[in-house]
């Protein structure tokens, strides 16, 4: 459970969940939007398809290595994030659900009690492996009934699509039966290329501990092909690196909120229903990496932003026009 990038937890240090313990205003559901799609499929494309039905993932158990593309339908009433991991070797997906799910679970309850000690001390029992688990792009948060798409190169190995948002407290990758598999899916990626290329972007934003930054192009309406340039990458308080998030804005969309809805350390973090409409967007990968995302836009107001606390105090929230 939970996107890491190759450093060890003794990394985490307490600056872990300082800001834990405040509880901002629960989110109000959001209307219901239209279905998004993505770019259609090329025949240089290798496509995975993916599709999340209540909290459930559904997809291909073995694919050929290289540029891989992400089709991503959310077919459920809730948002839902597909993060692609790469296991260490002789791990399995269902001993990370087993050895990574209840501690964090276990912690998150700790945090909503308060007891931020407690919390430090049971992330404390994180498996050792934990720290060796790679991140390496899928597909970003999308609201129900709308689809995405995601691509990132990978290599041969053991892989795991994650979605930890939670519902009632309860983390979707968490499974109280530790024989079952929640909302983590594995598959395999095999020595076979499968000869995909590298798309073409419309766009290219970069990410690093200074910010988010639009570096070449400019957001227009109708199918925009998104390049993200991971120029460094770090753990923040919650766990997690900077990844991008893209939301439609509206009259009812508070960014507060939403920021606020970002840190998953807090009882309405991450929690169901989501505060915006979200339509795509690019998971954490390693330094020097890069990957894409692919939405569809009309004209409006959009946020560009990360899975990090405080976001925009970070510079990983951007604001942008669509005319």
């Amino acid at each position: 459970m939970f996107r890491t990038l190759s450093v060890t937890t003794t990394c985490l240090s307490t600056a872990l969940l300082l800001s834990a313990c405040s509880e901002p205003t629960p989110p109000e559901t959001p209307a219901p939007v239209p279905e998004m799609t993505g770019t259609p499929v090329a025949e240089t494309t290798s496509v995975f398809a993916l599709s999340a039905t209540g909290m459930e993932f559904h997809g291909p158990s073995e694919i050929p290595s290289g540029w891989t593309t992400f089709e991503f339908i959310n077919e459920s009433d809730m948002a839902h994030f597909g993060v692609v991991q790469r296991l260490p070797e002789g791990v399995t997906t269902l001993q990370q659900s087993q050895e990574v799910g209840p501690v964090f679970q276990a912690g998150f309850e700790l945090l909503s009690q308060g007891n931020i000690d407690a919390a430090l001390a049971e992330f404390g029992n994180l498996p050792a492996w934990y720290g060796d688990m790679i991140s390496l792009g899928g597909p970003g948060l999308v609201s129900g009934h709308t689809s995405t798409s995601a691509t990132v190169y990978l290599e041969p190995g053991n892989y795991t699509i994650e979605c930890y948002v939670k519902t009632g407290g309860v983390f979707h990758s968490y499974s109280p039966d530790p024989n079952e598999l929640t909302m983590l899916f594995p598959f395999t990626v095999t020595a076979e290329e499968s000869g995909a290329v590298e798309p073409e972007a419309d766009v290219t934003l970069t990410l690093s501990a200074d910010g988010l930054a639009l570096t070449s192009g400019s957001f227009t309406t109708g199918e925009q092909t998104v390049r993200v340039d991971f120029a460094d990458q770090t753990v923040y308080e919650n766990f997690v690196g900077h990844d991008v998030h893209m939301v439609s804005m509206d009259g009812s969309t508070d960014l507060a909120t939403l920021e606020a809805w970002m840190d998953w350390r807090t009882p309405v973090g991450l929690e169901t229903p989501s505060p915006a409409t979200f339509i795509g967007g690019l998971n954490e990968m390693p330094a020097g990496e890069h990957g894409y995302f692919t939405v569809t836009l009309e004209p409006g107001h959009y946020v560009l932003i990360s899975e990090t606390p405080e976001a925009s105090a970070k510079g990983l929230l951007l604001e942008i026009d669509v005319e």
